[in-house]
């Protein structure tokens, strides 16, 4: 009802449109007339022609009348030239091609059924954790656009979700997170972008502030888009796809269940794995702590936040949020961990987000995923 009312309407304006280019055309109603003309040219009266020209193929005796009264110049009484510039006309020209955009981005929209809040055919999934080669995995998944980027191509996605991975050093699990992780995402019909974030530098390794990074810089590739933000980590393959990757009404815990840990949850407070929060919500905490150099304590800094602010974790069923963990080497504890989470609600205004210092050496689109190499300074 709402698409045939805007094209009604449309037709409406189009008509007016050419009514007054008549009008304009044959009468010579003049506007802005005595305005005198400045170093105008040929090219400039071309281009303004073009910009006067809605982006919708109209019946080109029209296009003609409104090339013709876009711009046209005049000799006064005084013999001063002026220039004929229907002002009015090209306002509402702008306007109708502005609507008209609009209109064909929520027509595109519309055209489609929102997606299921729960998605079919959902449940327990095997996990390839051989070895593979990124070359012959990046051939696959056509469906998939360029830099990781994903939409359902039957319905409207209800969630918008920038996956973000933190990376360092872990090339052999790269090819199988992605040969996992997009057919699991895919079937669970979200629009998602997965962001590799990788510390260039020979600093520690510092994961929380690479998610920060990932979130500024996934931001800048879908302005206002993103819903939410899975911050994963790369060594972690979800085993049940009812385990969505969805925007959460409070920040949840998704890697609650995993094999190395035996399936139980170490303590109430961790947040660590993978976890997901809203745009609202991340931003709201002031991201993670840029401090946490080394292995351990930014996720409980980010639970104090968390409760700082008033959320609280939620993580699904332990049957449901289920993970394998890829083999690798432990990293060195970060020995500065739980001198640092004692001072987290005095630092967290300044100390995330707000405070957020790196070199970004590129950001490179893959075909299964966007490449986000920067440096960080261990001092900042």
């Amino acid at each position: 009802m709402g698409c045939g009312r805007r094209a009604w309407m449309l037709k409406l304006l189009l008509l007016v449109v050419v009514a007054l280019a008549a009008v304009e055309y044959l009468f010579g109603l003049r506007t802005y007339l005595g305005t005198p003309a400045f170093n105008i040219t040929q090219s400039t009266i071309e281009t303004d022609v073009r910009k006067s020209q809605p982006w919708f193929n109209l019946p080109l005796f029209i296009q003609n009348t409104l090339s013709q009264n876009s711009t046209q110049s005049m000799t006064g009484q005084n013999g001063t030239e002026y220039v004929r510039t229907p002002h009015l006309l090209n306002k509402i020209m702008e306007s109708l091609r502005n609507l008209v955009s609009e209109d064909t981005t929520q027509v595109n929209e519309q055209s489609m059924p929102v997606c299921d809040e729960v998605p079919p055919d959902l449940g327990p999934v095997t996990a390839n954790k051989t070895e593979m080669e990124l070359d012959w995995v990046e051939k696959k998944y056509p469906e998939v656009d360029s830099g990781g980027f994903y939409s359902p191509p039957n319905c409207t996605a209800r969630h918008k979700v920038a996956i973000i991975v933190p990376f360092r050093d872990r090339h052999q699990h790269l090819a199988i997170f992605l040969n996992h992780m997009h057919p699991f995402l895919m079937k669970q019909q979200i629009e998602y972008g997965i962001f590799i974030v990788e510390q260039n530098d020979t600093s520690a390794f510092n994961r929380a502030k690479l998610m920060n990074i990932g979130f500024v810089e996934s931001q800048k590739k879908k302005p206002g888009g993103w819903q939410c933000f899975i911050f994963h980590d790369i060594d972690l393959l979800p085993l049940d796809s009812r385990n969505l990757y969805s925007c959460p009404e409070q920040p949840r815990h998704m890697s609650a269940s995993i094999d190395k840990l035996k399936f139980t949850l170490p303590y109430d407070g961790i947040f660590g794995g993978v976890s997901a929060m809203t745009l609202e919500q991340f931003t709201k905490v002031n991201g993670f702590s840029n401090r946490y150099w080394g292995w351990g304590g930014e996720d409980d800094d980010m639970f104090h936040r968390m409760k700082k602010m008033h959320y609280h974790i939620t993580r699904y069923n332990m049957s449901i949020a289920v993970y394998t963990m890829l083999d690798h080497e432990e990293s060195a504890p970060n020995p500065k961990r739980f001198k640092l989470l004692l001072e987290t609600s005095k630092t967290l205004e300044k100390d995330g987000l707000s405070t957020l210092k790196y070199d970004l050496v590129h950001v490179e689109q893959h075909h299964l995923y966007t490449h986000v190499l920067a440096n960080i300074d261990e001092r900042s």
